[in-house]
């Protein structure tokens, strides 16, 4: 039975302004991390959201004085960043991390997800930031997860399309089919390298950004 936490706060902010944010606190961080901060850099929103989510990952206080642990964060490179990340998602996410994510189906992450308590109309936005965040970290997902949001671009469902080749994966007939087809596609996508070049990780990131957002209508139906 999944157990109810009761309300939690989530990150939900862009990953990708989180990750830049700790790009620019590499120059230095200050004593408290307010609009004063980033207020040139972001809006309004997207620093409201920033904030949000440093609280919500306990980075910073309730007055926004930043901890030993976004310290750390921001002074790590390469494998050692990706540990820090790794033990910071897994103190937040708990509920999260009881669910097999190697072979877990999209039901199962959104239940785990929804025993959070948080609000239906950030909840795509909430993984989305948990997966990202994920694979910064190194963290393997199965590619029922990785494919959540995918849907059909234009509506038509494929002819003679075949399921997804893992044995330990669901029979096609109990997958959605926009969940088959991406499973194929992923397959052809290649895995997430901790080691690669920063750059080859954004263009990776953004290629995985570009198909979630233009794909997601599916998983509206």
């Amino acid at each position: 039975m999944q157990r109810k936490l009761g309300k939690v706060g989530l990150p939900y902010v862009s990953y990708r302004t989180f990750r830049n944010f700790l790009e620019l606190l590499s120059e230095g961080i200050p004593a408290r991390i307010d609009r004063s901060v980033w207020g040139q850099r972001y809006s309004g929103t997207s620093g409201q959201q920033l904030m949000t989510a440093l609280k919500n990952l306990d980075l910073i206080n309730e007055e926004g004085t930043p901890v030993r642990a976004l310290e750390e964060l921001v002074a790590s490179v390469g494998s050692e960043r990706r540990n820090h990340l790794r033990i910071i998602l897994k103190d937040k996410y708990k509920p999260i991390f009881e669910v097999d994510l190697k072979r877990a189906t999209r039901s199962q992450f959104n239940e785990a997800f929804r025993s959070f308590g948080i609000n239906e109309g950030v909840l795509s936005k909430c993984q989305l930031f948990f997966i990202q965040a994920c694979q910064d970290a190194g963290i393997e997902l199965s590619a029922y997860i990785l494919a959540r949001r995918h849907g059909l671009s234009n509506g038509k469902r494929p002819e003679k399309v075949a399921p997804p080749k893992q044995s330990n994966s669901p029979r096609p007939e109990e997958l959605g089919i926009s969940e088959t087809v991406i499973s194929k596609i992923l397959e052809k996508y290649p895995d997430f390298d901790p080691s690669w070049e920063p750059q080859v990780q954004k263009a990776w990131m953004d290629g995985m950004v570009n198909l979630y957002e233009g794909l997601k209508k599916e998983d509206k139906k």
